[in-house]
């Protein structure tokens, strides 16, 4: 690696960090009293959402000659497996676990 693409790199990281961090300090700054109630309520659904957009196409989603395709393996009952026990139990351990399992055991049978 030469010297010009570490300095890019370090350079990046210093810009992303950077942009990071004031963006979360203007909100802050900007909200720095209380909240109107619809925007709290309307914050309240961001960690979900952004859940829900990481944690999907993984599951229904295969790449094949670099094509997404929708995929009926055993990805998707695993994770709705998984999002069952974490909706009844709220245990995060025994989510992997109840995940992982089925997943291992639809990939035993053979799909």
């Amino acid at each position: 690696m030469t010297h010009l693409s570490q300095t890019a790199i370090w350079l990046t990281l210093i810009g992303m960090a950077l942009a990071t961090y004031l963006t979360r300090v203007a909100t802050m700054l900007a909200l720095r009293g209380d909240m109107a109630p619809w925007l709290r309520r309307w914050l309240g659904y961001v960690p979900v959402a952004v859940f829900t957009a990481l944690a999907l196409p993984p599951l229904l989603l295969q790449s094949r000659d670099g094509a997404r395709v929708l995929a009926l393996g055993p990805a998707l009952p695993a994770g709705v497996a998984g999002a069952l026990v974490a909706w009844r139990g709220g245990n995060v351990l025994l989510t992997l676990l109840a995940g992982m399992a089925t997943f291992w055991a639809l990939r035993w049978l053979g799909m």
